[in-house]
């Protein structure tokens, strides 16, 4: 198999209307797919407190938006229904082991991406990754208290990672 994309979910409002961090990582989905039409894609979300209370996975809206922009049906993958970034990479890992996928490339906002690559490489170690950040299209104000919020959050799950049964 080609490369696979892996779009990782953000928000959605209660009408599933993509937080703008979503839309540009679909976007960036959507630049990398111009140049490599053989791509599959998986997009990553299900459900949460704090980025999807419909009834419908977040990971569905995001494909819903790629194939409103002109992404075909048959180019997805099983969608992952994670909760959090260390199940993007565990619910999406046995997805790629089963279509035995050679390189992956992984799309998330900009100042999420070393939380990403840590993850990542830890859960798919043996898996060819690249990383694309995505521009994050907000104030300065709210991208400084997400880049503190992964701050918090690289510190947990890396300790999460090292401590946790389920990784060792």
């Amino acid at each position: 198999m080609s490369s696979v994309i892996i779009v990782l979910g953000h928000k959605n409002d209660q009408y599933g209307q993509l937080s703008p961090l979503s839309i540009a990582r679909c976007q960036l989905a959507l630049d990398v797919l111009d140049s490599d039409h053989t791509s599959k894609v998986i997009c990553t979300g299900g459900f949460g407190k704090n980025f999807n209370q419909t009834k419908v996975p977040h990971a569905t809206y995001n494909r819903q938006y790629l194939i409103r922009q002109g992404v075909a049906q048959n180019q997805f993958l099983n969608d992952a229904q994670s909760r959090f970034t260390i199940e993007d990479a565990t619910l999406t890992y046995p997805l790629l082991s089963m279509h035995k996928a050679s390189k992956v490339k992984v799309i998330s906002s900009d100042f999420h991406i070393p939380r990403v690559k840590l993850i990542f490489d830890f859960v798919m170690p043996s898996i060819n990754k690249e990383y694309l950040p995505a521009n994050s299209p907000i104030s300065h104000k709210e991208l400084l208290l997400l880049q503190q919020h992964e701050e918090f959050a690289r510190q947990r799950d890396s300790q999460t990672l090292k401590t946790s049964p389920c990784f060792n």
